[in-house]
């Protein structure tokens, strides 16, 4: 087993992938010829919320990263809102409407309850407790429809657990794209999740473990992130004196929920948690500029995000498209 012990995801993903062009073997996928590890691999974050990929070859999209991640804290699995912000995603429902393996909804809909009040409650409850999985994997449904789907959840299964007034994590993944998932989308899913329900149990965010049981690239992507460079790191330049501290994603716990769900159903709403208006609100406008072909706008919008690590993406993807 490889195990990657990384501060935040861009040093995970120029590591994993200077070791995947060592020891990776070559294998024939359905998607194509890809690279993968011999063996599963773990990568333990330290810095979790130090979550925005910004290596210009890698083009990460900052915009929907962080509007999918939110879609997935409200359970959702609808098509329409998500695919504003990419509409290639698309492909992946097989009927147009919903996704099947939508982890938010999985989360809190598809067994019958939810999954995170659940988790919640006995983090809560039980001191040192080691029962706290969440699940994403059905067994019922994922096995039974073959191969012919468009959208099995690639993550199994999250377990968390309390030490030191931290609250840790772990994500279990059966097959994951080290460039488009696990250090692109999942890095951001996953983390926001952690932070959540950080601030739901009133813990600090601690580590995030990924345990990859196939961590591979495909041959045409790999290509266009080999020749990052290691020492690219702009969280040492953010902040004062390079000191960055992430803007919290929650004020109010309490109110957290509800505020979440007015601001995705564009709801009239007094927002206790400064998030929903400070960072996806102008990132929100921006997006809709770009589609709207006004670049110069979008730019404006995007200088309005206050958070320093989303704003730089955001105006770093547009820069690259003007």
């Amino acid at each position: 087993m490889q195990y990657i012990n990384v501060r935040n995801v861009s040093e995970a993903l120029y590591r994993t992938v200077q070791a995947l062009q060592t020891i990776g073997e070559e294998v024939e996928t359905r998607n194509g010829k890809a690279l993968e590890f011999p063996y599963p691999v773990v990568t333990c974050y330290t810095h979790s919320r130090e979550r925005v990929l910004f290596y210009p070859d890698r083009d990460a999209n900052p915009y929907f990263h962080l509007m999918e991640s939110f879609w997935m804290l409200a359970g959702k699995n609808d098509v329409d809102w998500i695919s504003k912000y990419n509409g290639r995603i698309n492909n992946y429902s097989d009927d147009g409407v919903t996704f099947h393996g939508a982890y938010g909804y999985r989360w809190k809909h598809w067994f019958g309850f939810d999954q995170l009040e659940v988790a919640i409650q006995r983090l809560l409850s039980y001191e040192n407790d080691r029962r706290t999985v969440v699940g994403m994997w059905d067994p019922a449904k994922d096995f039974s429809t073959g191969n012919d789907g468009k959208d099995y959840p690639c993550n199994t299964q999250i377990m968390f657990w309390v030490r030191d007034d931290t609250l840790n994590m772990t994500v279990c993944n059966r097959s994951n794209d080290m460039i488009w998932g696990a250090y692109g989308a999942n890095a951001v899913h996953m983390s926001v999740l952690l932070e959540y329900m950080a601030a739901r149990i009133d813990c600090a965010v601690g580590r995030y473990y990924q345990f990859s049981n196939n961590l591979h690239a495909y041959k045409d992507t790999l290509e266009k992130v080999i020749n990052i460079q290691p020492d690219y790191d702009p969280y040492l330049h953010l902040g004062d004196n390079g000191h960055y501290n992430p803007k919290p994603l929650v004020d109010e716990p309490a109110c957290f929920d509800k505020e979440l769900m007015c601001w995705m159903n564009n709801e009239s709403c007094s927002f206790t948690n400064s998030y929903f208006e400070e960072v996806l609100t102008p990132m929100d406008f921006s997006w809709s500029a770009w589609k709207a072909k006004n670049i110069d706008e979008a730019v404006r919008h995007a200088e309005n995000i206050q958070e320093l690590a989303w704003r730089k993406a955001c105006v770093e993807w547009l820069t690259r498209r003007w």
